[in-house]
């Protein structure tokens, strides 16, 4: 009876471990890709889209010199990239990487 008892152990044993084995080679899979869009991860590439920045249709630079005029006005795309990326308006004047 004893020989049974082992070999019932021994087979347990076994299904256990190639099961273990085999979650454990999937829970080890390479981590995930941090989300990104693009265009909204920094002002370098949003830039290269749109050469003066992204701001609200109805935005009004705040600096004390010339106003920038020239960038695209589009509050849904400003929304997004600000959304996905605060640092891109830092003057919060409602236009994300201005430039003259």
């Amino acid at each position: 009876m004893s020989n049974v008892k082992s070999f019932g152990a021994a087979v347990a044993t076994a299904v256990l471990t190639t099961t273990l084995g085999a979650a454990g080679a999937i829970g080890m899979a390479a981590p995930a890709q941090a989300h990104t869009t693009g265009i909204h991860d920094n002002c370098t590439k949003l830039n290269a889209k749109w050469k003066h920045g992204v701001g609200r249709a109805n935005a009004v630079d705040k600096t004390s010199g010339e106003k920038v005029r020239n960038f695209y006005h589009n509050t849904k795309v400003y929304k997004t990239a600000v959304a996905h990326n605060s640092t891109l308006d830092r003057d919060k004047d409602g236009i994300a990487c201005e430039k003259r």
